[in-house]
């Protein structure tokens, strides 16, 4: 079977509301990429641009160091703690999960799902917003980069930088080159915003927090809309369903949360009730994955579903809208929770951030990865030749300029002041794996010399 009939076969499928890979518009290259399927007149293509592009994302170096990337709490916790990998396979399983249940394009969710997190730093959100500040102007500090924006930095937006300009799969051109859903799914599976501390806010309360990447191609996407497609809002809120979920279940294996924290809320009091589970406090970490959480992350997905359905017809009649351009189909939330069950899984995400998030363990943690990154910038910044040859091999080629090390020295106040030099040096720091990033700071800041 070849990937002519894989399409024929998809068209006629009966999943009325699923992305179809026939669109010109979704599977939609940045590249054009030259037709190789046969060698030695043998047919070797037999996926669909989407899978093409899940399997991209697999073979990426990005994703392989997810699993050394912290979620909530790093590697040295224990082993049965999430890690970025494991967050970011658990989402793509609840997704396929609700994209199986709505007829939805399973392919697309999956390659949405697994590049999510590819831009996610080290240290898990703290580096996230320790880089943002740093690189947006609203941190004071020896470097003189306080009052100066050169975009900021968010996760998402960083996926996309790394799956367009960092990745490499061909000698031909920059990235990944993967089709426009699978980017605009995911770059939206979360917002353009990022929580800013209020210390942090003081060099001008009315500047927005809105992140801006100039390298990044946004042809065809609305930044201030959901996905256009629904397999990117599935992801999207699986993101949420699993950040809750699984949190929740960390934060009690690490006896942050105790069983009596969590007794009176009111999503833990529904799904108990409805499905006659006791909070035995003497229950092992084990019987809570077997019985609350699991059942918990099946009625969030029966909601969300059941919802969605609800959405399509009230909407949409049940009719898949035409799809010529972005302003045709989805510019609203149609995957989403009920009423009711947002608001309680809203109030159960900040007891848990508070329990979790604001806990002695994971400030102590935060406050390291904090200092680290922030010693890490402040070494590359001002001696730009501690980075390594390929990165600064990067920044050159950008400029049309062969790499030289003996030139370096000679314009370091220039690259200081080139926004492009500070992207470069926030793609780097945000890149490293936990252990690579602490590694890097011995290296910088520690004596060998015993």
């Amino acid at each position: 079977m070849n990937l002519e009939d894989l399409i024929s076969i998809e068209k006629k499928s009966t999943k009325k509301f699923a992305a179809k890979s026939s669109s010109e518009l979704l599977n939609k290259r940045r590249n054009n990429e030259v037709d190789q399927r046969m060698i030695d007149d043998e047919e070797i293509e037999y996926r669909l641009p989407f899978q093409r592009d899940r399997d991209r994302i697999i073979h990426s170096r990005a994703f392989r160091r997810l699993m050394h990337k912290t979620q909530i709490f790093n590697a040295n916790k224990g082993d049965h703690y999430r890690n970025r990998l494991t967050h970011t396979l658990e989402v793509s399983q609840i997704a396929r999960s609700i994209s199986k249940n709505l007829g939805l394009n399973e392919e697309l969710t999956e390659a949405i799902a697994l590049g999510h997190d590819l831009g996610h730093t080290p240290f898990g959100h703290i580096g996230e917003r320790t880089l943002h500040l740093l690189i947006s102007g609203k941190i004071e500090d020896e470097l003189n980069l306080n009052k100066s924006n050169h975009g900021g930095f968010k996760h998402n937006f960083q996926s996309l930088q790394i799956i367009d300009n960092i990745e490499k799969r061909t000698h031909k051109y920059k990235g990944l080159n993967l089709t426009l859903a699978v980017r605009e799914g995911i770059l939206k599976h979360t917002g353009s915003k990022i929580k800013i501390p209020k210390k942090n806010r003081s060099i001008d309360s009315n500047e927005k927090d809105n992140v801006e990447y100039n390298s990044l191609d946004l042809t065809d996407i609305n930044i201030d809309k959901p996905s256009f497609t629904l397999e990117g809002q599935v992801v999207a809120i699986s993101d949420e369903i699993a950040q809750c979920t699984h949190d929740l279940e960390d934060g009690i294996r690490a006896k942050i949360i105790r069983l009596s924290d969590i007794e009176d809320d009111k999503l833990v009091k529904l799904v108990c009730d409805k499905y006659k589970i006791t909070l035995n406090k003497q229950l092992e970490t084990v019987d809570i994955r077997n019985s609350l959480i699991r059942i918990m992350i099946g009625f969030l997905i029966n909601d969300v579903c059941n919802t969605t359905e609800k959405n399509l017809k009230e909407k949409y009649n049940n009719e898949y809208p035409k799809f010529k351009n972005i302003n045709d189909v989805f510019t609203e939330e149609v995957v989403e929770f009920s009423e009711e069950i947002t608001k309680k899984h809203k109030e159960l995400y900040n007891l848990i951030t508070q329990l979790v998030i604001a806990s002695q363990q994971v400030t102590q943690s935060d406050l390291k990865a904090e200092f680290i990154i922030n010693k890490l910038f402040h070494g590359y910044f001002n001696h730009p030749q501690q980075l390594p040859d390929y990165i600064l091999s990067r920044y050159y080629e950008k400029k049309g300029k062969k790499f030289n090390r003996i030139e370096i020295e000679n314009s370091i106040e220039n690259l200081q002041e080139d926004g492009q030099f500070i992207r470069l040096i926030c793609d780097h720091i945000g890149s490293m794996t936990d252990q690579y990033a602490a590694r890097e700071y011995k290296k910088l800041y520690e004596p060998e010399y015993y």
